[in-house]
């Protein structure tokens, strides 16, 4: 994997990843892009080929200039396609609770940013779901308080 001493990425130097493929092709689909639209929205920074052989595997090691002219063709901050690759480097160190990702990052649903609201409601799910019995005499009440739960996430998110 390309890098220096410091840690930093110069332009030029390759990283890749397997995240990195998948994330690439999640928002190429979430875009309802084709490759070649995809390669056209990067203005043709990036061939068809080019991010077939990243979704797939074969090709793992993008310039930061392709990294960034992704990012930018799938209108999403170059910072989420670099700390993909970054994190793998250290993935072994660290390991997050769901609640503690959810809290530390943001998201889009759909093509907004999902407000705090709708981040916490997210969270009282996962901690819900987490801590909830599902025992045969719990179950029925636990389904509906969950139920309750996911209403209060639909309407933050509306």
């Amino acid at each position: 994997m390309g890098g220096n001493m410091t840690g930093e990425i110069r332009e030029g130097e390759t990283v890749g990843s397997e995240k990195f493929a998948l994330l690439i092709k999640h928002y190429r689909r979430l875009r309802n892009y084709s490759l070649k639209d995809l390669e056209n929205a990067s203005g043709g920074s990036v061939s068809a080929g080019y991010i077939h052989r990243l979704e797939s595997g074969e090709r793992n090691s993008p310039s930061i200039n392709k990294i960034l002219a992704l990012a930018k063709a799938l209108r999403i901050p170059s910072a989420v396609l670099v700390a993909t690759l970054l994190d793998e480097l250290d993935e072994e160190e660290r390991s997050f609770s769901l609640s503690e990702v959810l809290i530390q990052n943001s998201y889009f649903l759909g093509s907004g940013m999902l407000s705090s609201d709708a981040k916490q409601s997210l969270i009282r799910i996962v901690e819900f779901i987490d801590h909830a019995e599902w025992s045969l005499t719990s179950k029925i009440k636990e389904m509906c308080q969950l139920s309750e739960i996911i209403d209060d996430f639909k309407q933050a998110v509306s």
